[in-house]
């Protein structure tokens, strides 16, 4: 689950991403915020300073076992879900 998934960017079908992380600050993103057409341009920089902010986009079609994942201590999912807390509390934007 936390490897990087091909996004399609379809115009007939685009691909809805949701976002599993917590929330980041100044309301760059929050968390289920649902994103059609792949991952969005404008948090290019936040994927660079924190990659596990990008591995948190899955298909909505997965939200639930993901949710769950990042629930379970110790599962990939919420390492990431750590590593993107830390991150904030650090002042990450």
């Amino acid at each position: 689950m936390a490897k990087d998934k091909a996004v399609v960017t379809n115009s007939e079908n685009p691909q809805r991403l949701i976002y599993c992380g917590p929330n980041i600050p100044s309301g760059i993103l929050q968390r289920h915020t649902i994103y059609k057409g792949g991952l969005p341009e404008h948090l290019e920089k936040v994927f660079s300073d924190c990659p596990a902010v990008k591995a948190l986009f899955v298909p909505i079609a997965d939200l639930a076992k993901t949710e769950k994942a990042i629930s379970s201590k110790g599962s990939a999912e919420n390492v990431l879900f750590s590593e993107v807390l830390q991150f904030t509390l650090k002042g990450g934007k």
